[in-house]
């Protein structure tokens, strides 16, 4: 039994990859979409983003937004943002939603490290992973770099009046830069949407703890924030393809739940499961109460 399951598991899992599975804002759906958009070379170089832009402007599509944002604070070199760009292209293609692309940094490396909240036994410190500005626009297409500290490109962001936020990346390192990027999260109802997906990539190993680094400034954001709270995307690992169970990505991602969004209650997938039999066998099923326009469940 205990070979067997994980062969069948696997025969499950590669047939939904060739298969033409029906979009919902569902497991299934996101891995056959996760395993297709792998073929592409550049694509397959994070497929920490590809789930997180798959999920998040999924649930975009099925609230019945016409665009969303998605977001890499700590852009360094550009290849992730990249990377962002080509993941953007395929699933705006995918599910026919506006998708605005926005990279985060500096531009001149890491700031001036503050205290041991920020780590100095693992950072360098100021100027560490410089931006080769020039270069790196040369290959852009579509992101938008936001270029400066973080504590003032931030509010300059938001004013701007960007498309609800549905996915962001964190990586930029410190205690202190991951603390001013969470204020994108103070933004009104109309810039996020009720649930963020979040990627923090630094806060498991080294010296990671609770009372420093990205893991700290998570802990402050939520105990000031009675109706903002990042949680972690428990158990992710169980239902990512099985392929990508052992990799450490599916550890590394929160959710943003805004409680009192006027959305944060509104069904999030197309079809919602009414009926299940002796043998455990979902037979029924009802459309959820949601504005998604554009596509049909086949």
């Amino acid at each position: 039994m205990r070979l067997y399951r994980p062969i069948k598991d696997w025969l499950q899992e590669s047939e939904a990859t060739v298969t033409d599975v029906p979009f919902d804002n569902r497991y299934t759906w996101l891995g056959a979409a996760l395993e297709k958009l792998m073929r592409d070379p550049l694509c397959a170089k994070r497929p920490n983003y590809l789930w997180g832009v798959l999920q998040g402007v999924a649930l975009g599509k099925v609230l019945g937004m016409e665009s969303v944002s998605i977001i890499e604070f700590g852009v360094a070199g550009g290849a992730g943002l990249l990377a962002l760009e080509r993941i953007a292209a395929h699933v705006e293609e995918m599910l026919k939603i506006g998708i605005e692309v926005y990279g985060f940094d500096t531009g001149t490396g890491l700031p001036k490290l503050q205290d041991y909240r920020d780590c100095p036994n693992i950072w360098l410190g100021e100027g560490q992973f410089p931006m080769d500005k020039k270069n790196l626009e040369k290959r852009l297409e579509r992101a938008a770099l936001k270029l400066g500290p973080i504590a003032e490109t931030v509010p300059a962001f938001l004013r701007s009046s960007p498309a609800p936020v549905a996915f962001v990346s964190f990586d930029v390192d410190l205690y202190s830069s991951t603390r001013d990027a969470l204020k994108l999260f103070e933004a009104e109802h109309s810039r996020l949407l009720p649930r963020v997906l979040c990627y923090f990539d630094d806060i498991i190993g080294l010296t990671y703890s609770d009372y420093n680094g990205e893991r700290l400034a998570i802990s402050e954001f939520n105990s000031s924030h009675a109706m903002r709270k990042l949680s972690p995307l428990y158990g992710l690992k169980f239902f990512v393809p099985m392929k990508h169970a052992r990799s450490p990505w599916p550890e590394l991602f929160y959710f943003l739940h805004i409680h009192d969004h006027p959305l944060y209650n509104e069904p999030d997938e197309v079809l919602k499961p009414t009926l299940m039999d002796i043998e455990h066998r979902v037979t029924g099923w009802v459309p959820g109460k949601n504005r998604m326009r554009g596509l049909s469940r086949q």
